[in-house]
């Protein structure tokens, strides 16, 4: 190389090291439309906090659509994070705030980046404005107790898979056994509960430490879970405990102010708590921690977002 052209080459590359990087866009919706929505539902039944359909991961991944979602909804949506980590004023937190929003989503998008094209979308539209706090939680290892775990691997499938519900129809509870647990066909994944006199009797059918550590956050909410068992089978189980001090599905507790730890509870009911039942029934315990999460404070959204 020539002295002239390697002293141009270096000239080139020192010049493009010293231009100013490019701003990098943030990730938007090709297009959106939101619109209030109004008070009643579209249709009955409807879930209670809104629906959302399509997008990445479903059969439609380029059109993504929120019919009356609660503003709450669609921070948790956007954050990625469960209702007790988003905090606000009583619009934002209540069942006030709904909105239709239609969204054309770029092809490729991944679910964390559609949430972030949201996230923009409620600054752009809202004026979103927020800061993040640290906040303790409580904190459950799901571990193997001492002896091992009682649990039988998943039988394969006995017949046809059930037929789902027709969309906008309620699921019929399935028939209940001699001992009340609900009855759930070998080979379909999944797990249902039902709730009499204070004692939840749970059915599992091929499931996973993961679909067990789910059935906790309905039971225990404001709680994390971590699976530490080291299972990674799927296994056929039934799980029987007492509802006392645990939260009710509304997330309102049983009797008056916050309850003492699920762990410390008497069982008025005569069945035993949670934490009890795992060991007993599944070989399995909950060993309690604490750990801070970041909650999202929304400190201003706009009530009416800008046109369409």
């Amino acid at each position: 190389m020539s002295y002239l052209r390697r002293s141009s080459w270096l000239a080139f590359a020192a010049a493009v090291c010293l231009a100013p990087a490019q701003p990098q866009q943030p990730l938007s919706f090709e297009v959106a439309s939101v619109r209030p929505a109004g008070s009643r539902p579209p249709q009955s039944p409807f879930p209670s906090a809104g629906k959302i359909t399509g997008g990445p991961g479903t059969g439609d991944p380029t059109r993504i659509t929120y019919t009356w979602v609660l503003v709450r909804s669609l921070l948790m949506n956007a954050f990625g994070v469960p209702i007790d980590q988003i905090s606000g004023s009583d619009w934002v937190m209540g069942q006030e705030g709904r909105f239709d929003i239609s969204a054309n989503v770029p092809a490729g998008t991944t679910k964390s980046q559609a949430n972030e094209m949201l996230l923009n979308l409620l600054k752009e539209r809202f004026h979103l404005a927020y800061h993040r706090e640290k906040k303790d939680f409580d904190m459950y290892a799901l571990v193997i107790a001492k002896g091992g775990p009682k649990l039988k691997d998943a039988a394969p499938a006995d017949g046809p898979p059930q037929a789902a519900p027709q969309p906008g129809t309620i699921a019929r509870p399935s028939a209940r056994d001699r001992d009340g647990f609900p009855q759930l066909a070998a080979g379909i994944g999944g797990f249902e509960g039902v709730t009499v006199n204070g004692i939840t009797r749970q059915t599992f059918r091929k499931a996973t430490m993961q679909v067990l550590l789910n059935s906790f956050k309905v039971s225990m909410g404001g709680s994390r879970f971590v699976d530490k068992t080291g299972l990674t089978g799927k296994y056929d189980f039934t799980l029987a405990f007492s509802r006392a001090g645990l939260p009710q599905p509304t997330g309102l507790f049983y009797g008056r102010g916050a309850p003492p730890p699920p762990e410390e509870i008497d069982n008025p009911s005569g069945g035993p708590t949670l934490f009890s039942a795992l060991e007993k029934q599944l070989g399995l315990k909950l060993e309690k921690s604490r750990t801070q999460l970041d909650v999202i404070v929304v400190d201003h959204m706009d009530k009416q977002p800008t046109a369409n």
